[in-house]
């Protein structure tokens, strides 16, 4: 299938909420089925890129996939850094397997580089992002202020040594949780 990878655009919002919907559906690993809202959510935090929000259309235009990055922050005693974290992305259950998500998650981890962000991190249960050279965090002492299997905390740093000696947990923002707030 030939499809393309943009930025969001506004005119997009109501087509991505049905991609989000129907990718999660059956993802129950993955889902606690608040991600249109968190996307929703999301989009009027304070440190929210529209070029951090992405769409794949197929050669009729037509929305297939989204994904979402936002900056968190990794803070421990001793320093504070930002890093991009994917935190949604869905391709349309007819879509699935034809690399889209791969593509997406390229894109964004590109856009990230660029912005000169040191890694990109993302909450995982599946194989997805180990297959796209994903790492658990602690390998770099990063731990999750989520509950969440250490396992399924992943990044990927974005040059050599950009995580050398740094650590810390990495905190989401409250429009991250609504009201399902977790952190610890």
């Amino acid at each position: 299938m030939k499809f393309s990878v943009e930025t969001i655009n506004r005119n997009d919002y109501a087509a991505i909420r049905g991609i989000i919907a129907d990718s999660y559906k059956n993802d129950a690993p993955n889902t606690d089925g608040d991600e249109v809202d968190m996307v929703d959510r999301l989009r009027s935090y304070t440190k929210y890129q529209s070029n951090f929000e992405i769409v794949a259309k197929g050669s009729d235009h037509r929305i297939v996939g989204h994904a979402l990055m936002i900056p968190v922050q990794v803070s421990s005693s001793r320093h504070s850094f930002d890093v991009a974290s994917i935190v949604e992305i869905s391709v349309g259950s007819h879509y699935q397997n034809q690399g889209i998500g791969q593509a997406m998650v390229s894109e964004l981890e590109n856009r990230a580089q660029l912005a000169g962000y040191p890694a990109v991190s993302a909450i995982d249960n599946s194989d997805f992002f180990y297959k796209n050279n994903y790492v658990a965090a602690d390998n770099f002492d990063i731990f999750s202020t989520l509950s969440i299997d250490m396992n399924a905390n992943l990044i990927k740093p974005l040059t050599d040594g950009s995580l050398f000696n740094k650590g810390g947990k990495i905190y989401y923002p409250e429009e991250f949780f609504g009201v399902r707030n977790t952190e610890v």
